[in-house]
């Protein structure tokens, strides 16, 4: 990840006149999009046979042209229209903003609504010069507050380039804050929904482009001040987002007062809260009267962030009593966020000796499990390497593959050289992997031959480790066709999703030198542009006839069909977790119809039954879905991104990414509003029931089955 999705990391229906026209729209902008009431066996509608076109040139990215969707620009249903809008802007191609900016005018504001989101997706990488000009005019003559909001939301991520864009967009958010109207005349809240989302996502943005003075205006503070303070008794759930989403933008810009900070975190919110810590724990805002609470809140969430804070503030001064006391948390993430803090040494030595040797005494109980212990015995191992040894003899031969890859870095910390070596032959590549990488930091070259053993895995994390350690530490040893090998290997496999692992391999032969044109040359024309732009990259290092990268891509996955959508819009996938409980997903394919269709597919193979979850990040995402348990490893196509304006927030499910494009049917589930991932990475679920569950997957959670079910 990036994220998430990861998207999202990552909306719309068929719209009517006056108020119905505006309860759909909120509908379309939070992406909540309604389910089909058509019956089985009934053919599908003329929505989603216009649906199925639009993404088959969607996906396509304009290979068999546009004509499709131009020509739904044009349709009578607004859903269709609204979705054919989408598309131009997924294409995020800079010259169609003067086309979509024409949907601005659209007698639907379901229509607007999308067109503003495909306006600033347009710009995505590029000059947003033309979706400033075009999100800034409308907002003083539009009338729909859900448009208005999408307005707002856009003009605010744009990433501006010079002052004079950022001060044109700042102005655009006051020109909106100054619109807002009563609370009755906002239905759902939507205007300072959008508001808060697009301030946010500004002050996020300014304060990456210019960390020492990407200051809010002092009209945007006002309008953010007020926000962060927004009750209603009708809007519970949407005042406490705009609320977090309010500080989140002081708190981005260091713009939270001390005062404001305090009565803050007296909100009943925990997610208000937890933004109250991180600002203390960033800037040290009113810390002295934030962490020490924050380390009682009946939220694990917010007290998971307090730990930081003192670790950061006060620990220095006071020493780690309230660290070595969250040892014993009920809640494992927080238990966990505790151990991870005591690794370093604290005043108390005997103290978190004995703390940390407690914790990793508890695999002697099998209802403890193993997660704490492990990590434990890796703190341990950072303060006191000789405190270890009889435990690594224990935990290297654990049943779990995840245990062994700790005890790993384990060993590495305690300078446990025949361990690590021991490891490096261990049957899971994820064990192998953090082994070697431990010999390089503790031996570098005298691990060669273990290095170049792994070449012959087939695990894509696996190799690319072992060809950096090669480069790193013996090039001058490693001949160009011992990384041939492996790259032949893995090309035949015909799998877009180990892109990654060839490029490295790329690059390994040409930092040992050595190869041939022969060697090369096939690579020019490889299904992968950029593995043949690598390749041509190398031709030219070694002189001699120029070349050009002429790819030869794949066949084109099919997209679903007009039936196909219509059944996922009925679907849900129940992931039933080994110990755990179920997750409940419902498929979103009106935000992104190719990755839920696949997700939906690969369920209903079995593809993910006995699956884990290998990475945990408490407050962010957890992600999972990988044959291989690592980044590297999934299904062998990749997908494309399908960004919508659906925000990620909590229960979200989206697609994990390596970068553009690159899905590999990888999926995170958001923990918390993960705003930063928006427009970003692809959603295609939500979780309608079990997030109590996913709140519970602990890393190497297993997936027992995962089976598609009619809603």
């Amino acid at each position: 990840m990036e994220p998430l999705s990861v998207a999202a990391k990552g909306p719309g229906g068929v719209r009517r006149l006056g108020w119905a026209s505006k309860l759909m729209a909120v509908v379309l902008l939070l992406g909540t999009w309604g389910v089909a009431n058509s019956g089985c066996g009934r053919p599908p509608s003329d929505f989603h046979t216009a649906y199925a076109e639009i993404v088959a040139e969607e996906d396509a990215r304009g290979r068999i042209g546009l004509a499709r969707i131009r020509g739904h620009l044009e349709s009578a249903d607004p859903a269709v229209r609204a979705l054919a809008t989408r598309a131009l802007g997924r294409m995020e191609e800079p010259g169609h903003v003067g086309l979509i900016k024409e949907m601005l005018l659209d007698g639907d504001p379901s229509v607007r609504v999308v067109a503003a989101a495909a306006v600033a997706q347009a710009v995505y990488g590029k000059d947003p010069e033309a979706a400033i000009r075009a999100l800034s005019e409308p907002i003083a003559r539009e009338s729909d507050p859900v448009v208005l909001a999408s307005l707002a939301t856009n003009l605010g991520r744009l990433p501006f380039r010079t002052p004079e864009q950022r001060e044109a967009i700042a102005g655009g958010l006051e020109a909106v804050a100054g619109r807002l109207p009563e609370p009755i005349g906002d239905p759902g809240l939507a205007v300072r929904l959008g508001l808060a989302r697009g301030i946010e996502a500004f002050a996020r943005g300014s304060r990456r482009v210019d960390p020492e003075s990407g200051l809010l205006s002092s009209g945007l503070v006002s309008a953010a001040s007020t926000l962060a303070g927004l009750t209603h008794p009708d809007q519970e759930q949407t005042t406490a987002r705009i609320r977090r989403l309010a500080t989140a933008a002081l708190v981005h810009t260091d713009q939270l007062g001390a005062e404001d900070a305090v009565r803050s975190f007296r909100d009943l919110d925990w997610g208000v809260r937890r933004h109250v810590v991180i600002a203390a724990l960033r800037h040290g805002i009113a810390y002295a009267d934030v962490v020490l609470s924050g380390l009682d809140d009946p939220d694990f969430r917010v007290r998971l962030e307090a730990l930081s804070a003192y670790d950061r503030w006060i620990r220095p001064g006071e020493g780690c009593g309230p660290i070595f006391r969250a040892l014993g948390d009920p809640n494992p993430h927080v238990s966990a966020r505790a151990i991870d803090l005591a690794a370093r040494l604290c005043p108390e030595r005997e103290t978190q000796r004995s703390a940390l040797q407690r914790k990793v005494a508890q695999a002697d109980d099998p209802a403890a499990g193993w997660h704490g212990p492990v990590r434990a015995l890796f703190a341990l191992a950072g303060i006191a390497p000789d405190a270890v040894a009889e435990k690594i003899v224990r935990f290297k031969a654990h049943p779990s593959p995840f245990v062994r890859a700790w005890t790993a870095g384990t060993a590495t910390r305690a300078a446990d050289e025949a361990t690590l070596r021991e490891l490096a032959a261990d049957p899971d590549p994820n064990v192998r992997e953090a082994a070697i990488r431990g010999l390089g930091s503790l031996v570098g070259s005298d691990a060669r031959e273990v290095y170049l053993g792994q070449l012959k895995d087939e695990d894509p994390q696996l190799v690319m480790t072992a060809t950096r350690l090669l480069v790193e530490f013996a090039p001058g040893q490693t001949s160009a066709a011992a990384l041939l090998a492996p790259l032949g290997r893995f090309t035949s496999t015909k799998r877009e999703t180990v892109r990654d692992v060839r490029a490295v391999l790329l690059d390994g032969i040409g930092a040992v030198g050595g190869y041939s044109r022969e060697d090369i040359t096939p690579y020019v024309t490889d299904f992968d542009p950029v593995v043949a732009e690598r390749a041509t990259a190398l031709l030219e290092a070694i002189g001699g006839p120029g070349a050009q990268p002429d790819p030869s891509p794949l066949p084109p996955t099919p997209t679903p069909d007009a039936t196909r959508l219509e059944a996922l819009d009925r679907s849900v996938v129940r992931l039933r977790m080994a110990g755990l409980g179920d997750i409940v997903i419902a498929l979103r394919p009106r935000l992104a119809a190719t990755n839920a269709d696949r997700f939906a597919r690969l369920a209903q193979e079995g593809y993910f039954d006995g699956l884990t979850f290998h990475r945990v990040e408490p407050n962010f995402v957890i992600q999972g879905g990988s044959p291989n348990a690592n980044e590297y490893a999934g299904d062998g196509r990749y997908s494309r991104d399908e960004i919508s304006g659906h925000p990620h927030w909590r229960g979200t499910v989206g697609l994990s990414t390596r970068g553009r494009d690159t899905g590999d049917a990888q999926i995170f589930i958001n923990l918390a509003d993960n705003v930063r991932l928006d427009f970003n990475y692809t959603i295609y679920g939500e979780v309608l029931e079990g997030m109590e569950v996913v709140d519970a997957v602990q890393e190497g959670a297993v997936i027992e089955s995962a089976r598609v079910e009619r809603r």
